[in-house]
């Protein structure tokens, strides 16, 4: 099994660990290394004739310089340049949903959701994996409607945290949503970790990304059920059963990353020594 581990860990990292496309630059917010900047971006905001403003553009990076603003001011700011975007069909989906603006550890401003991949700014996805008693995992399966790896099983929950979350509100809320579990249910689970940074080009931008995740036994009388529609089935597989679903490219490449850390930690052998009999 850890040979299998090794060569998956191997491709996973060569997917989801890459360079941006060429034409993108740093971007810098304020003297602050915040994001990796699209080219289409670039072109858009840095045009010599109508540049957005606090925009400044040198050979190797992009520097917004904001005058000493207020959060909110910067907030509305960095959400006036979102709507700009979409108006020049750079954001086609559109979610109304703010997340953080990070410098570094600390938060500068909030952001429209959908503006994180053009301007590649950090974003933080979390997820709860779960296990049966028995040392099965609970995985879902993603419906076709989504916009991201349609028809592919994932954890059993996990999302983008919202401006609104702390790290343990994040989890309860993609867990009860996206499985009806409810926070009172998750009462054998691991403290939330922090596992690896996602750094690839996508087709809107680049994702830079900081995968978290929680493990948890769930007791056989809690029976997972998706609550928002973006899940069409919830299974439990061996891990076994699993490692092949990875193999056959089944599964997206952030859940195999909350999976195979968890199974090369052997996490499970770990929480079912406490697990209440």
């Amino acid at each position: 099994m850890n040979h299998r581990i090794t060569k998956l860990k191997e491709g996973l990292l060569k997917e989801i660990q890459q360079a941006p496309i060429a034409g993108s630059l740093a971007l810098f917010i304020n003297g602050i290394r915040s994001g990796t900047i699209h080219p289409n971006s670039i072109a858009l905001l840095t045009n010599p004739s109508h540049p957005y403003p606090y925009f400044q553009r040198s050979q190797d990076r992009i520097d917004i310089q904001l005058p000493e603003q207020s959060f909110e001011q910067r907030s509305n700011y960095f959400n006036s340049l979102a709507l700009h975007l979409r108006q020049q069909g750079l954001l086609p989906y559109w979610r109304d949903e703010q997340v953080n603006l990070w410098q570094g550890t600390q938060v500068f401003a909030h952001i429209e959701r959908t503006a994180t991949r053009p301007l590649g700014l950090l974003t933080q996805a979390i997820h709860m994996n779960a296990w049966t008693p028995e040392g099965k995992l609970f995985l879902s399966l993603r419906a076709p409607s989504k916009q991201t790896d349609p028809n592919k099983w994932d954890t059993i929950a996990g999302g983008l945290l919202n401006s609104a979350d702390t790290l343990e509100i994040g989890l309860e809320r993609e867990t009860y949503e996206e499985a009806g579990i409810q926070a009172k249910e998750l009462t054998h689970r691991t403290p939330i970790r922090s596992i690896l940074h996602v750094q690839r080009p996508l087709i809107e931008g680049f994702q830079n990304e900081e995968v978290l995740t929680s493990d948890c036994i769930l007791a056989p009388h809690v029976q997972p059920q998706n609550m928002d529609g973006e899940v069409s089935e919830i299974r439990t597989f061996s891990i076994e059963e699993t490692l092949e679903l990875m193999e056959n490219n089944s599964i997206t490449a952030e859940a195999m990353v909350v999976l195979l850390d968890s199974i090369e930690r052997n996490v499970f052998t770990q929480l079912i020594q406490s697990y209440p009999r």
